[in-house]
């Protein structure tokens, strides 16, 4: 018998399972908004402490969810553009390399 809850919030992806994760995927960082509250000033701080972005957000079930790291998972679409995210091999080098000498001229040390 099918779990009539499923039905109040079904997985867009497969359609059979009820959606209890969304994607975390960022989809827009807002570095120079300022979030404007009716209040003390600790309100105001609290608002506009730590990172300014949004996410995905489409539900998902389990099974479709594609889990990232710990309480991180994206949405199949968001993967397979987080699996092109990573840069090939033969470019891979030269970025090490320039991570080296940016970390060198930041802490002067070669780590």
């Amino acid at each position: 018998m099918n779990n009539p809850s499923i039905f109040e919030n079904p997985c867009p992806i497969c359609k059979k399972k009820e959606a209890t994760l969304l994607c975390d995927y960022v989809t827009e960082y807002h570095s120079q908004s300022i979030i404007f509250v009716n209040g003390p000033y600790a309100a105001f701080k609290a608002a506009n402490e730590g990172p300014r972005l949004d996410t995905c957000d489409l539900p998902m079930c389990e099974e479709c969810a594609k889990h990232i790291t710990d309480g991180v998972d994206f949405c199949p679409h968001h993967y397979k553009l987080h699996q092109q995210v990573q840069l090939p091999d033969k470019l891979r080098k030269y970025q090490n390399r320039q991570k080296q000498q940016q970390r060198k001229e930041m802490y002067g040390t070669q780590s």
